[in-house]
């Protein structure tokens, strides 16, 4: 099987071990298309302080041995190409989609494909999932924009859990894939005003593609003050905000943001975590306590995410032309990372096998 080795800082396309045997859950996709990762780029940049992290966290899902290589990617949709005995709600030939999670056999421990050194990621010609988190694509959908499904998801998935009523407004910070989902969801749940924080002019007309009412440079306009503005004389279109709070999804990852914001939100603020650094972080919480800010990692009840997501997609409702901004054979992949450090040029890639 061809596939995009990663070790020590280099890409390279080879010839790999074949992938272990089918579990009676599993399901072998042929890889049609997968996204690039913002955990991915992580992981590129400094692998060894990616494991440090996700095994001091207790992690499971995402430990590998940096000594040895692996295949990223887990933005995938493809076509089923072998089922495991038990699974009966999949055919060879399904169009797939879904989560990249597979449990390893050996083990009985479930794990990130990509972030395995035995399960590959989909950056190469196959990968192994289990059954249970593959969803059919849509007859409408084409396989590349269903792999936005998975990023995307994350918006929907933490807008539902920071409880978001029409009655708030969303503070969106940073606008890459995730970013926009959460615009997205909060947009559809009825958010009376969304605002986007973003320095890149391209992410900034995404934003406003994807609903954002409002899409500012934050190094040219506060985006608090902004929405201190509305709240206080009323927003565009003559509405107040009803007695909403202002829920911050924090998708930037940027060191001290968090610490930013509970000095800065109006007081009864949420902050919703969607992206955040591997390195250390220094908050005061005494101040979180005086201002009333809550912190939300990624704690409460979601329902459907992926899937509301997916028929989004299917439906039209998202345009996901726009989204997508390149593509790249396997023997791209390492000039696509380079290229993704730079927002000003891409938002999603998509590596085509």
């Amino acid at each position: 099987m061809r596939a995009v080795q990663y070790l020590e800082g280099t890409f390279t396309l080879a010839d790999v071990p074949e992938l272990p045997a089918l579990g009676p859950g599993q399901l072998r996709i042929d890889v049609a298309a997968c996204g690039i990762c913002g955990s991915d780029l992580t992981v590129s940049k400094d692998p060894c302080r990616f494991v440090q992290v996700v095994e001091g966290a207790d992690y499971r899902l995402a430990q590998f041995d940096p000594q040895r290589p692996i295949v990223l990617g887990h933005e995938f949709a493809g076509t089923v190409a072998e089922t495991g005995t038990a699974v009966t709600d999949f055919a060879v030939g399904d169009r797939v989609a879904g989560l990249g999670i597979v449990t390893d056999t050996s083990t009985g421990i479930p794990k990130i494909i990509g972030y395995s050194n035995e399960y590959h990621g989909a950056f190469g010609e196959q990968i192994v999932v289990d059954h249970m988190w593959a969803r059919h694509i849509p007859d409408q959908l084409s396989l590349e924009h269903a792999a936005l499904a998975e990023p995307l998801h994350v918006g929907e998935l933490h807008v539902q859990r920071s409880g978001l009523t029409s009655a708030d407004s969303a503070l969106v910070i940073g606008c890459g894939t995730i970013g926009l989902g959460a615009i997205i969801a909060a947009k559809a749940r009825g958010a009376r005003t969304v605002i986007a924080s973003e320095p890149s002019p391209k992410r900034r007309e995404l934003a406003l593609k994807m609903g954002a009412d409002h899409a500012v440079d934050p190094n040219e306009q506060d985006p608090i003050e902004l929405y201190a503005s509305l709240a206080a004389g009323g927003t565009a279109d003559g509405t107040t905000t009803g007695g909403g709070i202002l829920v911050a999804y924090e998708c930037s990852g940027r060191p001290g943001m968090i610490g930013r914001l509970l000095h800065e939100l109006p007081y009864d603020s949420l902050i919703q975590v969607l992206a955040a650094p591997f390195a250390d972080e220094t908050i005061i919480p005494v101040v979180g306590q005086l201002r009333r800010i809550a912190i939300n990692f990624g704690h409460g009840p979601t329902d459907g995410a992926y899937e509301t997501v997916l028929r989004r997609l299917a439906d039209g409702e998202i345009d996901a032309d726009a989204i997508i901004t390149g593509r790249v054979g396997l023997d791209g992949v390492a000039d696509a990372f380079t290229a993704l450090r730079n927002p000003e040029e891409h938002v999603k890639i998509m590596v085509v096998p």
